[in-house]
């Protein structure tokens, strides 16, 4: 993963790009809609100090919207801790199955699938960035740019996360509950989240954000990815169930308020404008 990682960030910082929003429009006043386009509303990234700014303050922004949720976002979160609970007391039985369970007609499925939560994600993200500035495809320079974004600040806040919850992987231990304190180096002690789910649930979910409105069929396949390459991670044995369950889920949530950030600020440049004409 950090292979990928590093083509990835080399390739959005060789060259210039631009980042732009939903065909979403913001309603106005029939008497100013005429001044007011949609495109107005756009707001355009290109690979400077702007753009490297912006994923700070969409860093800050993911890691302080806790403090503004709503009653939604708490059945939510109740959800995927009571998942989460469910998952940690099954863990054991889980990788029992998985173990006892193992052919070599399945494992040659899952050498094919287990990449996409690590070299395959990264590079799919350079390879749109790289294709729209070769097609001059706007749309697809934003969807590499957002992805790329949304995968450098979830890999940020996985790789405290992991750093803190020094979790014992199944490969090494049947306790689910191994663990060593925070920040210790052992390698046999980082199980917790899944980083291939993390990764393969961010760009899943960027690519439901960006064609999932006009092109229903792709949030199936890319949830539906996302959701077999972290099964691999149960079958070979590297990450106990609850890992890869909160490993997608907080790809998913980074992601998500990204791209909501993102929104935010392009309503708020039209609400400026909406000022201006009136």
């Amino acid at each position: 993963m950090r292979s990928g990682l590093a083509i990835l960030l080399l390739i959005l910082l060789s060259g210039y790009a631009y980042a732009q929003s939903d065909s979403s429009t913001t309603a106005v006043p029939d008497s100013t809609a005429a001044s007011i386009h949609s495109s107005d509303t756009l707001i355009r990234y290109r690979i400077n100090g702007v753009y490297l700014k912006s994923i700070w303050q969409d860093l800050k922004y993911t890691v302080a919207r806790p403090a503004h949720w709503e009653k939604r976002d708490y059945i939510r979160l109740g959800v995927v801790a009571g998942v989460t609970g469910v998952l940690l007391a099954g863990d054991y039985g889980v990788k029992q199955f998985f173990t006892h369970h193992q052919s070599n007609f399945t494992t040659s499925v899952t050498d094919q699938i287990e990449p996409f939560g690590n070299a395959y994600s990264p590079y799919l993200v350079a390879g749109m960035y790289v294709a729209g500035v070769i097609a001059h495809d706007r749309n697809l320079e934003h969807g590499s740019l957002m992805a790329a974004k949304s995968l450098v600040i979830s890999t940020v806040i996985y790789a405290t996360l992991k750093s803190i919850v020094r979790r014992g992987r199944p490969t090494y231990y049947d306790s689910p509950f191994n663990f060593d304190p925070p920040f210790t180096n052992d390698k046999q002690h980082t199980s917790f989240p899944s980083g291939h789910s993390l990764t393969v649930m961010t760009v899943a979910t960027a690519m439901a954000e960006l064609y999932g409105k006009d092109h229903p069929w792709v949030p199936w396949v890319a949830y539906g990815i996302a959701g077999l390459t972290g099964v691999t991670r149960l079958y070979e044995n590297r990450h106990w169930s609850s890992d890869v369950w909160v490993g997608l889920a907080l790809g998913h949530f980074v992601t998500k308020s990204i791209f909501r950030h993102h929104r935010e600020l392009e309503h708020k440049k039209a609400m400026k404008l909406l000022a201006v004409s009136l």
